[in-house]
């Protein structure tokens, strides 16, 4: 008698199987591999073929349901057709732009991408590649002040960013109430010092967010030409966040306060930023940071395993958002 398979959590498809039952649905000729490249929120193959390259995107269970997906692959389309600087997703030959598989732990989405050409820059970002990374960015919220989905997707509130960022890590670090506590007042500061500011909830202050902009979400080339790619993050928000997200991946890498300021500089040559946006970003950046740790928290066991999250991986954390209280050094 056959025992019956334990549930799985979070599986690994192979890369040769995407390619005899996703990959044949695309218009992609010569195909020579499939490849897993990356693993996070989502698992990500690079897709070879004698010519060219793509990346395939498996999206994790339960992280993004099927609107949230097509809101983003439409967006995606359409900075595209405005010839924005963007990996864009590859249409089906159908047309369509999803593929689902059945996986061992329920039904997963593919999306296939265009290949960004260069390469990431990381923490080696210098200050004409972040002020063209600025430009870019507000083309590119400029641009999206006039896109329309039908599709749904996650609004980055208070409610998002921070109090669903709190239920996840609350249950890891229950003995660490006083760090908890603490957390939990930063996020309360956030709030009151927002609502202070009275940022607008219209266009071009208030619209779609990449979510994710940084030096590891663009290739430049040679002749310091950007694409950027994963757009997970986006959804409806203020504008400032953005910039704040970039910010605080930069300090996280440890980026010359130069060549962060250069990012906003660049920004603000397409569009100028108002005082009251400009007063926003240190306390978004604090926002960023408990989201990304919400983030992390929320993946245990699926992404990362529980060993993962030690007290020095708290203690790490809360001494950055200590630190994000001196907003002279952040730009």
């Amino acid at each position: 008698m056959n025992k019956p398979f334990i549930p799985v959590i979070h599986s690994i498809p192979s890369g040769a199987a995407l390619i005899g039952t996703v990959l044949d649905k695309y218009p992609i000729n010569k195909l020579c591999s499939c490849k897993l490249y990356k693993r996070g929120l989502n698992d990500t193959y690079l897709v070879e073929t004698e010519e060219e390259k793509y990346i395939l995107r498996v999206y994790r269970r339960g992280w993004r349901n099927k609107q949230e997906i097509d809101f983003e692959l439409e967006l995606l389309t359409f900075l595209h057709e405005q010839k924005q600087p963007i990996a864009y997703p590859i249409a089906r030959i159908d047309g369509g732009f999803t593929t689902e598989i059945a996986a061992p732990e329920g039904k997963r989405y593919v999306a296939v991408f265009s290949y960004a050409s260069g390469h990431a820059v990381n923490d080696k970002l210098d200050t004409k590649q972040s002020y063209i990374l600025g430009e870019v960015l507000a083309e590119i919220h400029q641009v999206l002040d006039a896109f329309k989905s039908s599709f749904s997707r996650p609004i980055l509130n208070n409610e998002y960013l921070l109090d669903w960022s709190i239920t996840s890590i609350l249950p890891l670090y229950q003995h660490r109430k006083k760090d908890l506590d603490f957390i939990q007042h930063q996020v309360d500061e956030i709030k009151d010092q927002v609502a202070v500011l009275e940022l607008p909830l219209l266009v071009p202050e208030y619209g779609i967010c990449i979510g994710d902009v940084h030096s590891g979400n663009a290739h430049f080339t040679e002749h310091n030409e950007p694409t950027l790619f994963d757009f997970d993050q986006c959804g409806y928000g203020w504008r400032a966040f953005d910039i704040a997200k970039f910010l605080h991946v930069a300090l996280r890498m440890k980026i010359d306060i130069t060549v962060r300021n250069s990012f906003v500089e660049g920004y603000q040559t397409i569009r100028k930023l108002s005082e009251s946006e400009l007063a926003s970003i240190p306390v978004l950046i604090k926002a960023a940071h408990i989201w990304v740790m919400g983030i992390s928290t929320n993946v245990v066991s699926d992404v990362l395993p529980y060993g993962w999250f030690t007290d020095d991986w708290l203690d790490e954390r809360l001494a950055m958002l200590r630190s994000l209280d001196d907003a002279k050094s952040i730009f």
